[in-house]
Order: structure tokens, then sequence, then C-alpha cells
């Protein structure tokens, strides 16, 4: 009777805990959060753009972003800012942070380092146009920030710094060849060059150590430009097209994608015109640049690379590293003028500044820095487009990587999976996963180009190999949309996120959160469908006339939940609609793409449907 009662015991408190096991569960299902969405302001006339977002030492959250009556042309455009003591819940009216008098003030950027300073790096743009943007930026000491010690508005700022750009060699003219070297002078005013008939056999010239550039003005004036910056920019070119031959990494959209790229890098694009002649509509980017920064483009005074010296711009967050037994700050700045970027660096907290070698690919502008286990540094990179043109490359995001603390990267490649338009921003959750915020989530068509109607945040558990994403925000009116984006992890690992919302009514800038204890259960929650009993894959055939209705099943912490706020779309409602019922109507012969998402987790659903005439 003993072991009997003993054993009915055991039961009892295995079921007892079994049961009490199963109701936390659901208590923890039925209290999730999910993502959390405001706006930080009301809806805006002026434009809003370009914000950044930081913790404080004090917890509290202080973002800065760009408004004025444009952007580059436009002299009232200064940095904003506002502030949160509640983790975003609610935010202070918004607070002028600098006005740089009669020039604007672009693209912010935050970042609190290991000794609790808090850096502010922006740009000015000099005569209205990129090329003639200068980086600043402006600190704050520990002390002179917190929201109480500032009641809740701008901090105490250090006065701006210039950051002067110095890429390549000093402007030393021609060289001479002596004793065995070409040799030239410590001054001058045009790029350091090797003139053609100056290379003889007595006076030899590595074809890898120059780049031949003819003057835009003089087509009888070719030279070899040895300035290091403009070689290393033609030889990374060289390399990066003997990847792109190699590997095709643009052939995931259409065989021969690739090659079309390289003819777009090589030749730019035109558009012919009604009358049989040609226009160009985006110039050839290696060409473009690489004349560029020899000067052979400067019509006040050629061969003078006016250029290297400005247009470099901000956007995403430095990143410090232990380096050599300093603690490194490493700072992405980009040039849409030369479309590449270069990596800045200071191992004493700004009183010097260094510059990397040159990043260059398919527009290689707005990097975002990530570090590997190993200590590898990577940098995703936003493709680009030349002096502000319209047309682009593709929307495939591309990286490098550095293995000797930001001075020398690698040839960008293109990654598989990420693809994006506009600004991106990368971070890191504290067991090692990688969090990517960005557009391009639910368009579709030939190129599968981006769009700014969307804003998803992915996650890779492998350092980039592979992604699982949920949706943010998204508007498929197309009213709205969610602009470059930007992410962070606070101290205790809850995820804040801040993006330029825009709308019809004005513009304000947008933030999201998700609760530390949230972010795995959102990513691993799964949705399926079916139609009459039967699981509906990605894939769907229909005939015109016909319609189907799909059951779906919200499954998170292996609990279905009925409190998502499903919505329904199509892509292309003229070939196949779906109701908020989730019955698809097909219309006519093509292909839709029918989603369904979950405004309130980020789950998403997405199954192609085909449409034809006959079954």
């Amino acid at each position: 009777m003993r072991v009997k009662r003993r054993i009915s015991l055991i039961l009892f408190l295995m079921m007892t805990f079994s049961l009490l096991h199963t109701a936390a569960v659901s208590a923890d299902a039925a209290e999730l959060q999910g993502i959390t969405k405001r706006d930080i302001f009301e809806w805006d006339k002026e434009h809003n753009h370009g914000p950044s977002m930081v913790e404080l030492n004090d917890g509290s959250l202080l973002s800065v972003w760009f408004r004025g009556e444009g952007e580059r042309d436009a002299d009232t455009t200064r940095l904003m800012g506002a502030r949160s003591k509640d983790g975003g819940k609610t935010w202070t009216e918004p607070f002028l942070v600098y006005d740089t008098y009669d020039f604007p003030d672009i693209n912010p950027v935050l970042f609190v380092d290991s000794q609790d300073r808090l850096w502010l790096f922006y740009y000015i743009v000099l005569n209205g146009q990129w090329v003639s943007s200068q980086p600043r930026y402006m600190y704050a000491d520990i002390g002179n920030y917190e929201y109480a010690n500032s009641n809740g508005g701008n901090p105490k700022w250090h006065y701006p710094e210039v950051i002067y750009m110095n890429v390549g060699d000093t402007m030393s003219g021609a060289g001479s060849y002596s004793n065995g070297q070409w040799n030239y002078r410590i001054k001058g005013s045009e790029i350091r060059h090797v003139m053609p008939s100056k290379v003889t056999a007595a006076s030899p010239l590595d074809p890898s150590k120059y780049a031949a550039v003819t003057s835009w003005y003089n087509p009888g004036d070719t030279r070899y430009i040895t300035d290091s910056f403009v070689v290393e920019m033609k030889n990374e070119y060289d390399n990066y097209l003997k990847y792109l031959a190699d590997k095709k990494p643009y052939d995931d959209v259409y065989a021969g994608r690739t090659q079309e790229i390289i003819d777009l890098l090589q030749n730019g694009s035109y558009v012919q015109k009604a009358d049989g002649s040609y226009s160009k509509y985006e110039p050839s980017i290696i060409k473009n640049s690489i004349e560029r920064a020899a000067g052979a483009d400067n019509d006040w005074k050629t061969w003078n690379p006016a250029y290297n010296r400005i247009g470099w711009q901000t956007k995403n967050k430095p990143l410090e590293i232990d380096h050599n037994g300093t603690k490194r700050l490493i700072l992405p700045l980009y040039s849409d003028s030369l479309s590449c970027t270069v990596f800045i660096y200071t191992d004493d907290r700004g009183a010097t500044w260094h510059t990397s070698e040159p990043v260059v690919g398919s527009g290689t502008i707005q990097g975002s820095m990530i570090q590997l286990k190993d200590g590898t540094l990577r940098t995703y990179f936003r493709s680009g487009k030349l002096d502000g043109k319209n047309g682009r490359l593709a929307w495939h995001v591309s990286y490098s990587e550095s293995k000797d603390g930001g001075a020398t990267w690698s040839t960008a490649q293109v990654d598989p999976y990420l693809k994006n338009d506009g600004g991106f921003e990368f971070a890191k959750l504290a067991n090692g996963n990688w969090l990517a915020l960005h557009n391009q989530e639910v368009k579709r068509d030939v190129l599968q180009s981006g769009h700014r109607n969307s804003v998803s945040l992915s996650m890779s558990k492998d350092e980039g190999k592979t992604w699982t994403s949920i949706l943010i925000d998204e508007d498929p009116t197309k009213d709205q949309s969610y602009e470059y984006p930007s992410v962070i992890v606070d101290k205790n690992s809850n995820l804040f996120m801040i993006y330029s919302h825009f709308s019809s009514l004005g513009k304000t800038m947008g933030f999201a959160s998700i609760a530390a204890d949230e972010v795995d259960r959102l990513f691993e929650a799964t949705m399926t469908a079916s139609s009459a009993g039967t699981s509906v894959g990605s894939s769907l055939s229909m005939v015109t006339g016909s319609s189907k209705s799909l059951t779906l099943s919200l499954t998170i912490d292996g609990n279905v939940r009925t409190d998502g706020n499903l919505i329904w779309n199509s892509d292309d409602a003229d070939i196949a609609s779906v109701d908020q019922t989730g019955t698809i109507t097909a219309k006519k012969a093509g292909t839709a793409l029918i989603y369904v998402k979950s405004t309130k987790y980020g789950t998403m659903l997405k199954c192609l449907v085909t449409v034809t005439n006959t079954p």
C-alpha cells in the first residue's frame, strides 16, 4: 500500500508540476507584448530624416535627426533631438541640438564609447551638393549629457571639430626617376603622377602601381596617376570585376544579370531618345569615380583632387575595438561623389585620425559595421549611385572585411541574402546573434528591387550565413514609408528601433521596441495556412475566376495565437485579390504575391499565386 501511495503521490506531483508549467507557458504567451510602435512627435511639414539613437549610461534614450526645408540644398537644415527616460514609451518635445548658420547639417550619428563619452558625428554641406560635404563631430563627457543633468534637453557639447580628410598622398605633382625609384616633391597642387613619356626601360613603372587617366578637358593629356588612393581604387575595381565574373553573384535574379552589372559598372547606362540619339542616364561608376579621384574632372584646376578632400559623409555608427592594447574608434565615411567608402580611426579619442584604404564595388556607400567572434571586422554596404542620379545597379547588399583593425579591407562581395533600398544598420545581441534593420520584404519584381514602404528586422545566428526576418512596419497602400532605420540593443538586451516615418500628412520619427525576453520567441514564431484541410506552402496554382479560402494558424511558444492582428494583402490585386477572411480570388493570368502579416508580432506568411486561364 505504501508503494502504491508513493507512486500515486509522485504521479500527483508530476501532474501538478505539468499543469503549473503549462499554465506558466500559457501565461507567458498571453502576456506577450510583441512589437510596440509609436511616433516620437506629431506629423511635421518640414523634412525630418536620418535618425540615430543611443542608450546613455543612465538608461535613458537620446535620438538625433536632421530637420529643414530639404537636405543638401536647404540652409535651414539643422540637427534636432528628443529624449526618453521610460524605454521609448514617452518622448520629450523635439529640441535644437545644433545648427550651423546658413549651412545644412546632415546625417547625425550617436555613439557612447567605453569611457562614457557621448559622440555626435555629422556633416555640413558647403555649396548645396553632396560633393562639398565636410564631416564634423562634437562630444560630451559624462556629467554633461545625462537626462537629469540636461533637464531632458540638449547635452552640453564640446564645440564642433572638423575632420579634415586627407586620403591618398600629398599633392606632390609629377615624379622623376632616380636611384632606381620614382621621387616626388613634398608640395604641389596636382595629384601625384608620372608622365607616360617618362616611363622607359631605364625608368620602369609597374602597371599595378598606377592608373592611366585622361583629362576631361584635354583628350591629349593622359597621366599615370600614382597616388595611393587612386591606385587602390583602380586595383580593387579590377579585383571586384574578376570576382563578379567568376562567382556571378547577381545571377540569383536571372541568368546574365551579373554581366549586366559588370557592363553598368564599366560603361554606365544610356537611354535612347526618340530621334535615335542617346543621353547619359547613369555614368560608369568605375571610370567616373577614378577620374574624379584623380582630379581629371576639375574644371578649376585639372589634376587637383579636390573631391578627395571634401564630399565625405556620415551615416552609421562607429565601432570601438581593442587594438594593440588601445581602444580604437572606427567610423565609416562614404562619398556619393566617388561612390566608395573609407574608414577613419583614432587611437587617442579624436586627437589624431587616420584613413583606411578605400572599399569599392557596386557603389559601396553607407556602411554598417559589426565584429565577428574571431575579431574580424565586417561592414555591409548599400549599393550606390554616382552624383545623386537615380539609376541604381541592384538592391543587393555587399560587404567587406578587415583583419588589421580597419586599415585595409578585402575585395567587396555580394551578400546572397540581404537586399535593401536606402539606409540600414546592424547591431549585436549579448548572445552574439546579429540584427539588421532594413527595408525590402514584400516588394516583388524582376530585379528584386527594394522599396521603403516596409521595414524588417532580420536576425542571424551564424554570423551572416543565414537570416530570418520579422516585419516591423509596412504600408501596402504606399502612402507611408519607413526610411534610414537604426537599431540598438540596450544593456538589458531590449531592442529599440528608430526610422524616418513619412506620409502624405507630414514627416516624423517612427519608434519601435521589442522586450528582451520576447526577441527569440518572435523570431521563432510560425505561420501556416491550409485550404480545405490541405496544407498550403509557398506557392499556389489557381484558375481565372476561381477562389480559395485559406485558414491561418499563428503559433508562438507552441501556442496558437488569436491576438496577432492579422492583415492580408496582395501585391497585384488585378491578378489575384485577397480579403481579410483569407479568401483569394483569381482574376486574370499572371502571378501575385499573397501575404499575411501579424502587425503585433511581425510574423509573415508569403504565398506566390500563379493564375492561369485553363486548369
